[in-house]
């Protein structure tokens, strides 16, 4: 026998006999990671692969014999709808399904489905059907190529080729019809069945003719046709075609249809029983193999029919198994953009099967395909995976790089299975391989920023934590567990509660434990600021910051947050706060001091001008007039600087306030400026705050007063209003006064700052100050919007009280 260049690097299952070719295809469905599962003509399971057991969380006894149903639920009817369909339309494809799928826990899964029909003929055999989980980066869908199911053809374990009707000429052959008539297929392809065949001419058969009968039968019937045992010898390759080499065959011939039931191809289905035949002749019964009249021959001939009908009945049997097979694979390589591949037994070889182009192909053994197509960096670790793995003969998987066919780097999850021969020993892989290039650089973005962000909060002194309430477990970052004293090694991987709790300062600790049962009780945000014990036994403040999040039934499962250390910040606060102590007793202990030696220069002023009044000529009496007009206005700023000093130091407790009755108050106090100038104000109802009365009382006294004294010539009109928002009240002030241009709007807020000279408007450019600080002091700011001629309007934030309706 001739040997075939080639052969045994095309033929992807080898020798493998159809009992090891069919395992090998079920090692492909498992090695896949989509979910497959076939049904038999009722709808019922038949066999799921590993990645539905592992997808649904039924074992796969509990699924098999049960309705496709169990996997559905109410989406079934959508199956068996689509079912139908095909059924009805076999040119078709199937649509790619939206289904949900329920597992054992009760849990719903939203996947994509698609369904393929198994039929022959009329003969239902089933479907099989391709589940994908959504959230997976969806991948295209990819055409099975005629290259791929020739290829998948050209590996089946039998002697086919394929004819077309008519001509009779051949458009495809498998390996082992190649291997048992000693043809090559580049020889046969394209030509007749019986120019490759000729009769010998020193001793013709009747093959021939019965072959042509045969195929005819079949073109005209459109239905098998099974062959008696034929003889039909075939040229010898090693004598260039002058010799011939006896041969018997067991011949079938199936009828192939396309979709509109016309007939399409013929397979021609040989066994060579050539070993059979020469074992009757050697018992001496080759006569009755040649007279087919005696009985002998015919028992004979029956004796040999018998073993070619057994023999062609399991080859039948194992056909229409792997046909199913090769179904199944074929719906799966359309369905899944994953590699599918094999290389030889050292990983010298591969060979990209199916599916995206992202595997490098290796036509010959060069060097290491590992060598050659993985970076530098993961050759080692991608070695030493496939070293183990041949030595245990065990399947494996990796994720790694690979150079792909354009030259760029991808990163792959790659699994593979070693197929062994009746030794034990490895002969090929078979795997499969996922592109997750995007999945990973998106891993690796996100590490990225993890790392950042944990710098950054080392740097800012900002530590995160989740503590998972039900178990007590208090995970949190490094620099967290620093500022409380705790191993950082130990809080990331969970300690309790109150070794946080026993960290924070004895006074604080009572109103943290309160504040935080608060907010698992309420599920508003948390804040609170308090002072902790670090891991050098120095006291530190922070403020925590975060939120309980509940599950469906409302029971509390997490309060994640974080946590600033704002140590600094508290001893530059306690600095200016010290600072402003002294300050204000600076200016009260300053303002208390001069206005002794002011009304002394005062009355002595005065003095002069009841004695010496006569002595005096115009200028005189004009100076004195000035030098007493200055001496009030000195008086009533320092007057004013008192009062602004006081603000903090001599300020009352705040308590609920009627503004109503407050601003009552300020207009009886203001009734006769009020009445001189003609002014009408207009209050519409006021809510209660929470202040100090006093201080407030100066805040509407100032900006009424200033709202009336900065008027145009019209009588002055005043609005005062309020509203709500949340736990604050927004009170407002407007007036149709001169206005005040916006570059100037926060200068009039500050001390000794008037806009105006003392000859238009009187003032000691402290009111507007003194109603900043208090409003400050009680928690809110103030501002105004105005432009020049337009009038103004002063808005003040104070605190609403707790309880009362917006």
């Amino acid at each position: 026998m001739s040997e075939r260049a080639g052969a045994s690097e095309t033929a992807f299952w080898g020798v493998a006999d159809d009992a090891e070719a069919l395992q090998r295809y079920r090692t492909l469905v498992d090695t896949i990671d989509d979910g497959i599962y076939r049904l038999d003509a009722e709808d019922r399971l038949v066999s799921v692969n590993d990645a539905i057991v592992e997808i649904t969380g039924y074992t796969r006894e509990e699924l098999l014999g049960e309705h496709v149903s169990v996997l559905f639920g109410d989406d079934s009817g959508t199956i068996e709808h689509e079912i139908d369909r095909l059924r009805a339309n076999a040119s078709e494809r199937s649509e790619l399904l939206d289904l949900t799928v329920e597992t054992a826990e009760g849990e719903q899964i939203r996947c994509e489905v698609r369904v393929s029909v198994l039929d022959a003929g009329d003969t239902a055999h089933g479907t099989l059907g391709i589940v994908r989980e959504i959230g997976e980066r969806r991948r295209a869908e990819t055409e099975a190529t005629e290259a791929t199911f020739r290829r998948l053809f050209e590996n089946v374990p039998g002697n086919y080729l394929i004819v077309q009707p008519e001509d009779y000429e051949i458009v495809a052959v498998s390996d082992a019809y190649l291997d048992a008539t000693m043809t090559e297929r580049a020889e046969i392809m394209g030509k007749t069945l019986f120019e490759i065949f000729p009769n010998n001419p020193d001793d013709p058969a009747d093959g021939v003719e019965n072959l042509r009968e045969s195929l005819e039968s079949v073109t005209e019937t459109g239905e098998a046709d099974t062959m008696s045992v034929t003889h039909y010898p075939i040229p010898d390759r090693e004598s260039d075609g002058d010799e011939f080499e006896e041969r018997w065959w067991n011949p079938i011939n199936s009828p192939v249809f396309d979709a509109t039931g016309e007939l399409d191809y013929i397979v021609h289905n040989v066994e060579d029983i050539t070993p059979i035949v020469q074992e009757l002749q050697e018992d001496g019964e080759q006569e009755l193999l040649r007279d087919p009249d005696t009985a002998d021959s015919q028992l004979a001939s029956n004796i040999v029919l018998r073993g070619q009908e057994l023999l062609q009945e399991a080859k039948r049997e194992a056909y229409e198994q792997l046909r199913e097979s090769e179904e199944r694979f074929r719906a799966l390589v359309t369905t899944t953009s994953d590699v599918v591949f094999s290389t030889n037994a050292d990983w010298s070889e591969m060979h990209n099967l199916e599916g995206a182009d992202f595997l490098s192909d290796t036509d010959e053994q060069r060097s290491s395909w590992v060598e050659q197509y993985v970076p530098p960096e993961d050759r080692p670790r991608v070695q030493d995976a496939i070293d183990d793995a041949i030595r245990t003969k065990s399947s494996f998987e990796l994720e790694h790089r690979v150079v792909r066919e354009d030259g760029t780097v991808a990163w792959i999850v790659s699994r593979a299975t070693p197929l062994l021969d009746e030794d034990g020993e490895i002969t090929r892989w078979l795997g499969a391989a996922n592109d997750v290039t995007e999945r990973v650089e998106r891993e690796r973005y996100l590490e990225d920023t993890k790392e950042r962000l944990e710098a950054a909060a080392e740097a800012g002194a900002v530590g995160t934590w989740e503590w998972h309430i039900p178990d007590d477990q208090m995970v949190t970052s490094a620099s967290f567990a620093k500022k409380y004293g705790i191993d950082p090694d130990a809080a990331t991987e969970g300690v309790s509660l109150d070794q946080f709790i026993a960290a924070i300062h004895g006074d604080d600790r009572e109103r943290v434990e309160r504040k935080i049962e608060d907010a698992i009780e309420s599920g508003e945000e948390y804040e609170e600021e308090y002072r902790v014990w670090d891991a050098d036994d120095e006291l530190r403040w922070v403020v925590a910051r975060g939120h309980v999040e509940y599950d469906e039934d409302g029971t509390p499962v997490s309060f994640p947050g974080a946590l600033a250390d704002i140590t600094e910040r508290k001893r530059f606060e306690r600095r200016l706060e010290e600072s402003n102590e002294r300050l204000e007793q600076f200016a009260y202990a300053a303002s208390h001091d001069l206005q002794e030696p002011l009304r002394m220069v005062t009355s002595y002023l005065q003095l002069i001008e009841r004695r010496y009044a006569d002595e005096f000529d115009e200028d005189g009496a004009e100076f004195i007039d000035f030098a007493v007009d200055g001496a009030d206005r000195m008086r009533d700023m320092i007057e004013g600087l008192l009062e602004y000093s006081r603000v903090e130091r001599r300020g009352d407790p705040f308590e609920p306030i009627d503004l109503d009755a407050v601003l009552a108050d300020v207009r009886q106090d203001l009734k006769m400026k009020i009445e001189e100038h003609e002014a009408a104000i207009t209050a519409e109802s006021l809510p209660r705050v929470e202040g100090d009365p006093g201080q407030l009382r100066q805040v509407f006294q100032n900006l009424l007063a200033n709202a009336i004294e900065y008027s145009d010539d019209d009588p002055p009109r005043v609005d005062i209003s309020a509203v709500r928002n949340g736990s604050e009240v927004i009170v407002s002030v407007t007036d149709e006064g001169i206005g005040i241009d916006p570059d100037d709007s926060e200068r009039v807020f500050e001390v000794f700052q008037s806009l105006h000279a003392q000859d238009e408007h009187s003032g000691t450019g402290i009111g507007l100050a003194l109603c900043k600080r208090i409003v400050e002091r009680h928690g809110g700011d103030i501002r105004v919007e105005s432009e020049p001629g337009e009038g103004a309007t002063f808005s003040f934030v104070l605190p609403a009280v707790s309880g009362d309706e917006t």
